[in-house]
């Protein structure tokens, strides 16, 4: 046997097996990890030889020596020399800066004093590279991170089981505090998805994704103006939306988060969260649903007095009336729009899915019946011999189409107006953002984790994650210089910025271009970045 074919002691990390139909089991070294174009978490690897299946060694190839820096002849390392080698360093330099300007180095330092630098690295990792753990080391090997020592899959895993309930408790109250923001609150729900069969909360509810699998509640508070995350929880998967937002809101007191207006879905509009929002003076805006007996009532009442000069609304091309009404016993604003656009779409979209509608009647027998979907816009005769009859309920469509092109918004706030109303709530589309920058783009649509103490850390060090991007993209959007850019691209531009290691240890930074400049700028960041 050849020094080359002799056994050496498999390594311990990166390393994947793939066994053959002759039962040699080659082993691959993973080289590179990285994002594919569709995002996705892909890397690169090498075969470096096979493995021994007596002694569980690995019988090294070439790729090995050369990989490890071993000598083929002594077996032995290699003389370490210092090389010139450079690292990326200008996405965890902004970053930093970030989290300075949004107060989460100073929150996170009074609330994790031994672990805060490890929690912002693996924030950092998050926004960057998705929350696939495993591939942590990988991100150290190419990005300067001088704030925290190297870490792996396994201490992210315990980073997370670490972060206490009341460690997280202590961050919202004095992160609350911190912001002191009097602005417009979004509340919303959303779901996220396990495997895991040993996640406590995990259950079985309504998916937003159409995942056929448990799942973890997640309501989550916004700031309208600030764009920027202020509270969420996590509930058993099993809990209807509706029900928790009477739990949010007493926790919301009792964090301190006051005088503030809740934008809500149409969902939520349930006489117990009316009467719980009345006993705790929130103000409250929200759609009355189309299908409701107040909504056409207050409709019919009141549309000619919605389409009048004086109740145009030029920003959002509508007219938008005020009235007084009553529901659940409350006294409430109601806020009439007519959108002519909308008419326009809403007309075009009811006379499609009746033509569907009457291509379905044409192939129902008499033996089946015909449901109730159909009575809205026929006339049926199901009394014949043979097959069903009917004709267009041209009165009750006439009736529909006098109504469409209207919407209501509901609100319990006297002084605002019917203009202020819908600019706050056109602006709750925040949340919808969040919520996709959360789970599509920080990879949280589904848990990776498998114990509900990670999973709950894991979730944590997310939220400081989107509360930065959240933060980054605002300002981005905000400046007309960088406003066309997305956040990715911004970022993949940063990522050029490096720091150069020189053979006497020495760091030299590479220059900035033009467009990271302008990035910089949009963020309030210096130019003259520091590697050190």
């Amino acid at each position: 046997m050849s020094l080359k074919d002799a056994p050496v002691p498999m390594p311990e990390k990166r390393v994947t097996f793939k066994k053959q139909p002759n039962g040699t089991v080659y082993v691959y070294y993973t080289v590179r990890a990285y994002r594919n174009k569709r995002g996705q978490p892909t890397s690169d690897e090498v075969a470096i030889g096979k493995k021994d299946m007596a002694t569980g060694e690995l019988i090294p190839n070439r790729n090995y020596y050369d990989i490890f820096k071993i000598d083929l002849r002594t077996q032995t390392k290699m003389p370490e020399v210092v090389p010139r080698f450079a690292q990326n360093c200008g996405n965890t330099l902004v970053l930093m800066q970030i989290a300075k300007q949004t107060g989460l180095v100073e929150t996170l330092t009074k609330c994790f004093p031994y672990k805060w630098e490890q929690m912002l690295a693996c924030a950092f990792y998050m926004i960057c590279e998705g929350n696939v753990m495993m591939y942590i080391e990988n991100w150290f090997d190419v990005t300067k991170v001088n704030f925290t020592k190297r870490m792996d899959d396994i201490d992210c895993s315990k980073l997370f089981a670490s972060i206490t309930e009341e460690e997280r408790r202590n961050f919202f109250t004095h992160w609350i505090e911190y912001r002191r923001e009097s602005e417009m609150i979004v509340y919303d729900v959303s779901s996220i998805s396990t495997y895991s069969k040993n996640i406590d909360i995990a259950e079985w509810g309504y998916n937003r994704d159409n995942d056929p699998l448990p799942q973890i509640n997640l309501g989550m508070y916004y700031g309208v103006t600030s764009t920027m995350p202020v509270y969420y929880d996590l509930y058993n998967g099993s809990i209807p939306d509706k029900s928790y937002l009477e739990f949010m809101m007493i926790n919301t007191l009792d964090l301190g988060i006051c005088e503030v207006c809740f934008v809500i879905d149409r969902g939520f509009v349930t006489e117990e969260n009316f009467q719980c929002m009345r006993e705790h003076n929130f103000s409250f805006i929200t759609a009355l649903p189309g299908s409701r007996k107040e909504t056409v009532r207050l409709i019919e009442v009141n549309k000619a007095q919605v389409k009048k000069a004086a109740n145009w609304i030029s920003e959002y091309k509508v007219f938008g009336f005020q009235c007084p009404t009553d529901l659940y016993g409350h006294d409430l604003q109601a806020h009439i729009y007519y959108d002519p656009v909308k008419q326009n779409f809403d007309v075009t979209a009811m006379f499609a899915k009746i033509d569907k509608l009457k291509q379905e009647l044409g192939k129902i027998s008499k033996s089946k019946g015909v449901t109730k979907k159909f009575n809205n816009y026929f006339v049926i005769n199901d009394k014949t011999q043979d097959t069903i009859k009917f004709e267009l309920d041209t009165e009750n469509i006439d009736a529909i189409i006098d109504r469409t092109g209207y919407f209501i918004l509901l609100s319990n706030n006297k002084s605002l107006s019917s203009n202020d109303v819908i600019k706050i709530y056109r602006n709750r589309d925040v949340i919808e953002k969040n919520f996709d920058q959360f789970k599509n783009h920080l990879d949280f649509k589904r848990m990776r984790t498998h114990w509900t103490k990670t999973t709950e850390g894991k979730m944590f060090i997310g939220f400081i994650a989107l509360i930065l991007r959240s933060y980054m993209c605002r300002l981005l959007k905000q400046d007309s210089k960088t406003k066309h850019l997305t956040f990715e691209k911004a970022m993949l531009e940063l990522k050029k910025i490096q720091s150069h290691t020189l053979s006497d240890k020495s760091e030299v930074m590479t220059p900035l271009t033009k467009l990271q400049k302008t990035i910089l700028e949009s963020l309030s960041i210096s130019p003259e970045l520091s590697s050190t």
